[in-house]
């Protein structure tokens, strides 16, 4: 079969670069042991951290990262807010309360 002059082959993937946002997302990922979830970072165009509770089959939350103008902003799946990369602890602990963790 012959190929199309028009058609293309498709661009092979690139490599995620490290960036300054897998960096905030791999702290926040640290900060979340202590509260017993489950913490990895999903390589996707923009990096991403997916955050689930061992005990449930429905609690995840996927958390990204946003550069912002003096420092990164995290961002539930669901557009809210959830912190900065200023206060990855108290966002840590908010994010654990979301996936159900923990009591408020």
């Amino acid at each position: 079969m012959a190929q199309s002059k028009y058609s293309r082959p498709c661009p092979a993937p690139t490599a995620v670069p490290r960036s300054t946002e897998r960096l905030h997302l791999s702290r926040l990922a640290a900060a979340l042991t202590g509260y017993g979830v489950w913490a990895r970072i999903i390589e996707d165009t923009a990096p991403f951290l997916r955050v689930s509770n061992p005990d449930s089959d429905c609690a995840i939350e996927d958390v990204a990262c946003e550069r912002r103008t003096r420092d990164h902003a995290f961002i539930a799946s669901s557009g809210v807010y959830m912190g900065n990369s200023d206060s990855i602890s108290l966002t840590a602990k908010k994010i654990a309360w979301l996936v159900g963790t923990i009591d408020r």
